[in-house]
């Protein structure tokens, strides 16, 4: 999926792609909150955390391991760091709220990356660069 994120390569994929991006990153994001929720149910208030479970059974399976977690994070960060650069207006802003959604599930993850890729392009010397 990679080389279809370059900035430069548009096509009819361009936008759907964007979306794609956008709405999975958004999905676990979600699901991570639905997530900390669950646990702090069951740690706060384990019969309606049991009554809840067997009224929504898929409940029971929505946890995703910390591992896939991070191969995810680490997975899609440099997605959404290209997207950013796209030519396509809604290709970029959808790498925003990718950053966004990331961001908010893992910030220790996400954070210094993008803050290194920012300082990066408002360095002085980029100015001179091109693709900066």
């Amino acid at each position: 999926v990679k080389p279809y994120f370059n900035p430069s390569n548009t096509g009819s994929w361009t936008f759907p792609l964007g979306a794609f991006l956008h709405y999975l990153s958004y999905e676990v994001s979600h699901r991570m909150g639905i997530m900390a929720g669950l646990n702090v149910l069951k740690s706060s208030h384990p019969n309606s955390y049991k009554q809840l479970c067997n009224d929504e059974p898929y409940l029971s399976c929505i946890e995703l391991p910390g591992h896939e977690i991070v191969a995810f994070l680490d997975t899609l960060l440099p997605l959404c760091q290209q997207a950013l650069y796209s030519k396509n207006a809604s290709v970029s802003h959808a790498g925003e709220t990718a950053l966004l959604y990331l961001a908010q599930v893992d910030p220790v993850r996400v954070a210094p990356p993008m803050i290194d890729f920012g300082l990066r392009a408002l360095d002085i010397s980029s100015v001179n660069l091109a693709h900066q």
